[in-house]
This record gives C-alpha cells, structure tokens and sequence, in this order.
C-alpha cells in the first residue's frame, strides 16, 4: 500500500512514528517540497499491515 503524508517536517516525522505502530514500512521516498505551501513537504510510504498477534 502506498500512502501520502503531507505537512511540516516535524508533522511528518510523528506521522511517521505512528504509522510505523501499526504498518510495516517498507520504503521511505524523500521530502518535496510542496509548491503551493512554504515549509511543507510531501512523503511517500510503501507498507504492508503489521500481522496481529491475538492476546493470550
């Protein structure tokens, strides 16, 4: 699965903290800049879902 995080670097790297609770990153692309919105930026992700383990 793909998925787009938009915003401030700092919003970008707790985004990514968080998905990473729940997803398997698999790839990470670099920061562009987003033209429209001066100090934010675009990231794309490659993940697969994280397998549940069910509760003992």
């Amino acid at each position: 699965m793909r998925i787009r995080i938009d915003g401030t670097r700092a919003e970008i790297v707790d985004a990514l903290f968080r998905l990473r609770l729940h997803f398997t990153v698999i790839g990470v692309s670099r920061a562009y800049a987003d033209r429209a919105r001066p100090h934010h930026w675009r990231v794309y992700l490659t993940t697969t879902a994280r397998d549940r383990k069910p509760p003992r």
